[in-house]
């Protein structure tokens, strides 16, 4: 992976999506360089976190905003706080609102979105792995005519929701656009989706009906799905992936 020059930059906005997980929204030079696709990630560094031989702790994180966002030179990431791991991830979330925030890429060429698939388009996430979904059904709908799109999210419950205002806005006012969510462990009076993302499957995909499908999540989640929808005749060209 040749490394990429790094931008450093100020976070613009802090948006706490759920207890555990905050979107730093991160703003660049008005010179800065600075493009990608749906789907790459980024390196992020804090010029005063350092390691033990004085360098910056850097980290991968999938950018969550799309393209189209970079009019205004900004690039977002959706970050989850991760208790007593995460070394990176805990000390972003003590950030503050002006604090430079250093970006290094764009990487990744495995996972993008294909902006030229005319197919109807179905998303499959699971918790954070939707950071990099959101980008691109951002840029699907911030386009013409997009192709249908199909949102299958799963998380515990409600209070995990990431992007909710946002997701179920499309789903409000965007026809072409609709959403699934399933509880892991749905609270008392859930009449939904209930159980992980490959328990609900075979309710919802027993066929292929000419989609292309794009998933991320933890390994388990991928690893289940992938193996589902082939299993029911979804051709491997048409499913892309992504683990964490």
């Amino acid at each position: 992976m040749a490394k990429k020059p790094v931008i450093l930059g100020t976070l613009e906005e802090i948006i706490f999506e759920t207890p555990r997980v905050s979107t730093f929204i991160v703003k660049l030079p008005a010179e800065a360089d600075f493009s990608f696709i749906s789907g790459q990630f980024a390196m992020l560094s804090l010029p005063d976190f350092l390691n033990d031989k004085g360098r910056p702790v850097r980290r991968a994180y999938s950018i969550a905003s799309s393209p189209h966002d970079l009019v205004g030179k900004t690039v977002s990431f959706t970050i989850t706080r991760k208790g007593e791991g995460g070394y990176f991830s805990n000390r972003i979330h003590e950030a503050r609102v002006g604090d430079s925030v250093s970006v290094e890429g764009p990487y990744g060429s495995a996972f993008v979105l294909d902006r030229q698939d005319s197919r109807p388009h179905l998303f499959i996430a699971a918790g954070s792995g939707i950071a990099p979904l959101r980008s691109m059904i951002r840029t699907l709908l911030a386009e013409g005519s997009p192709p249908p799109i199909e949102l299958l999210y799963g998380f515990r419950n409600e209070d995990d929701f990431i992007y909710a205002r946002e997701l179920k806005g499309y789903q409000s006012n965007r026809p072409r656009f609709s959403l699934l969510t399933a509880h892991s462990r749905p609270a008392e009076g859930w009449d939904g989706l209930a159980g992980r993302i490959p328990e609900v499957l075979p309710a919802l995909y027993g066929s292929y009906k000419g989609q292309v499908v794009y998933i991320c999540g933890h390994p388990e989640m991928v690893t289940q799905t992938v193996e589902w929808l082939r299993s029911v005749g979804f051709p491997e060209e048409a499913v892309r992936k992504e683990q964490w």
